[in-house]
């Protein structure tokens, strides 16, 4: 019996410890109106101010880790990345247009080159020079205009 005595006697104690070292561990917060009316709040007790004492629990507090709002570097957002696709986009077509507009150029100067001659001269697949005849050269030049009319402005 006086075993047990001294068993409850420790938790007992234990127990009051713990509860004694927790409270300590609590911080508390003060508040109190002014003359004008306005509310405040301090963890330090004011002198000469009719209080409003809180316990504030030791995990209430804000930690690192815990805000939802924190920016995380996760590379560019929505808007960036769109951005960046339509900035590429007119790149692209920027180099499309300077694409065509070179082999229109090309067409039309092909164009300058055979109608007004009668003798065309080009140089065949086995590098001997030949004339081109008159048909063939009309037919080039309509091919080329076609081609200038489709997909030149």
């Amino acid at each position: 019996m006086k075993k047990s005595l001294i068993i409850l006697v420790f938790a007992v104690s234990l127990v009051a410890g713990l509860m004694t070292a927790a409270t300590a561990q609590e911080r508390k917060m003060y508040s109190w109106t002014d003359e004008n009316g306005t509310v405040h709040f301090s963890e330090t007790k004011p002198d000469g101010q009719d209080v409003r004492e809180q316990a504030i629990p030791q995990d209430s507090g804000p930690q690192s880790g815990d805000n939802p709002y924190a920016t995380v570097d996760s590379g560019p957002s929505y808007a960036e990345q769109r951005r960046e696709e339509i900035a590429r986009k007119n790149d692209q077509a920027q180099a499309d247009k300077v694409m065509k507009s070179a082999q229109c150029a090309a067409w039309q100067a092909e164009v300058d080159r055979l109608e007004p001659n009668r003798r065309v001269f080009f140089t065949n697949e086995q590098g001997e020079t030949e004339r081109m005849d008159d048909v063939e050269r009309t037919n080039r030049v309509a091919e080329l205009k076609s081609q200038i009319a489709r997909n030149c402005n």
